[in-house]
């Protein structure tokens, strides 16, 4: 059975009272079996929202409309004690926030192993064998302390890589990393991604990462959908993305690094402040043309496995 992940005709909305606010826009994406897909973009481009949809983990008041195929099932239509079934099992979240996922109250290793045991492990030497295994693959020389430890106890980076580890306990077929180098140093953000290489690439069917930090995606990621405001804008190999950007938000993330000489992308021009109808990027674009700001541009396809919405390439 087809293991990839594919989206369709997605648009989630935060709804406040009367107050609509669209946080993912048309997208239409398929997460292949097999790659490691990043997520890039800037804060508040909608990165985490699309991951968090697909295990259904957006707030109660968020309306969700299209579809999340997966293994012959839409995850948007099930109920809440069959998506139970597929997160963790079959698809992982590693979330960004180790304050709101950890419970200050509970040790470490009782919180990484009370998931399998919710699953139905109920060997606790496999499962603590397990725990022990994946914090040392994370950097940790000695796991007893640490699962002997509170969350008060660790320090960020540490719990970051905790729950990386909570994540992966269940041995699922899909994980979705999101920012899973938050907070580490330039020593543990390599480790971090080298361990999730390898688990990529021996234990699990596919992988999503969201992630700001291109030189992570660059390195970890064999695809990459490049979002802002919601929409995707431009999707292709790491190689073809980084290298070769088609897009102009796509190259103006990629002249902001700094060994491109960290030159930011521009504001909005006050003219363009508020106009919403046309490209996203629009009011920001430096090259952009009267008919950018009329009508979203078409998904185009101007080479083999790539897609761009510009109208450059329309």
């Amino acid at each position: 059975m087809n293991s990839d992940i594919e989206i369709r005709d997605l648009n989630v909305s935060f709804v406040d009272g009367g107050a609509v606010s669209p946080a993912v826009v048309d997208v239409n994406a398929v997460f292949p079996a097999g790659t490691v897909t990043g997520l890039i973009g800037e804060s508040g481009s909608g990165k985490s929202v699309l991951g968090m949809s697909i295990l259904q983990l957006l707030p109660g008041s968020t309306r969700v409309a299209g579809q999340c195929l997966y293994r012959g099932q839409d995850l948007y239509r099930l109920g809440e004690k069959e998506i139970r079934q597929i997160r963790g099992q079959e698809i992982a979240l590693i979330p960004q926030n180790p304050s709101e996922s950890l419970n200050p109250i509970r040790t470490i290793g009782r919180q990484l192993t009370e998931g399998v045991a919710a699953h139905g492990e109920r060997d606790r030497a496999k499962a603590g064998t397990r725990r022990d295994a994946l914090l040392r693959r994370f950097g940790f020389d000695d796991p007893g302390r640490i699962n002997a430890s509170y969350t008060f106890q660790l320090s960020g980076g540490m719990n970051q890589r905790v729950i990386a580890a909570l994540g992966l306990m269940d041995r699922p077929r899909w994980v979705i990393a999101d920012e899973p180098t938050k907070g580490l140093d330039a020593i543990l953000r390599r480790q971090v991604c080298a361990t999730l290489r390898e688990i990529s690439r021996s234990e699990t069917e596919g992988m999503i990462v969201i992630t700001h930090d291109i030189a992570l995606a660059a390195a970890l990621c064999g695809r990459l959908m490049v979002l802002y405001k919601g929409t995707v804008l431009e999707q292709g190999s790491a190689e073809q993305v980084v290298n070769r950007p088609l897009h102009p938000y796509t190259r103006g993330l990629i002249d902001s690094l700094p060994g491109r000489g960290m030159h930011p992308i521009p504001r909005a021009l006050p003219e363009r402040t508020g106009m919403t109808g046309g490209c996203r990027f629009y009011p920001r674009c430096a090259i952009a043309e009267p008919r950018c700001g009329l009508a979203l541009p078409p998904e185009t396809h101007p080479e083999e496995g790539r897609t761009v919405r510009c109208y450059r390439y329309a």
